[in-house]
């Protein structure tokens, strides 16, 4: 005897598009574009310095590159997260990408608590802690030469 079975989904349908729209929503809240709404000029490049260890262990002092940068209302000093010191193999000792950021460069950036996310020339973002902030009382800002290659 044969039979032609058909098999009812008609039942599934609304466990699996609730599935499907837990799924997606993530990819739908976070997929949108970041938005780098500051525009500043680089107007001076340091250094800080980090220092780990101490008690039992030996002291370790660590040289951070920062960078000054001047918006319309405010200037903020970056700090890069890597450090200029010591051995490079895994990652550069200052930040922007292939172009390091020099005086004069034009940076596009946003700023979430404490962190800074820059707009590197490649078009990646890279993390650079914000050290400080200020008001800018020229409320103007130097000509630019642009990051970008």
């Amino acid at each position: 005897m044969k039979r032609n079975a058909l098999i009812d989904f008609g039942h599934w349908r609304v466990p699996v598009l609730l599935l499907l729209g837990f799924l997606t929503l993530p990819i739908v809240v976070f997929a949108g574009g970041k938005d780098y709404p500051l525009h500043g000029i680089v107007t001076s490049l340091g250094t800080s310095q980090e220092t780990i260890g101490g008690g039992n262990t030996s002291v370790v002092t660590h040289v951070h590159r920062t960078y000054t940068v001047k918006t319309s209302t405010r200037i903020f000093v970056l700090e890069c997260p890597y450090w200029m010191d010591g051995f490079h193999i895994h990652s550069p000792s200052e930040c922007g990408g292939k172009k390091k950021i020099e005086i004069g460069d034009a940076i596009s950036f946003r700023v979430e608590k404490q962190y800074a996310g820059v707009l590197t020339g490649e078009g990646k973002e890279q993390k650079l802690r914000v050290v400080s902030e200020a008001m800018n009382e020229t409320g103007t800002v130097a000509p630019a030469t642009s990051q970008q290659p």
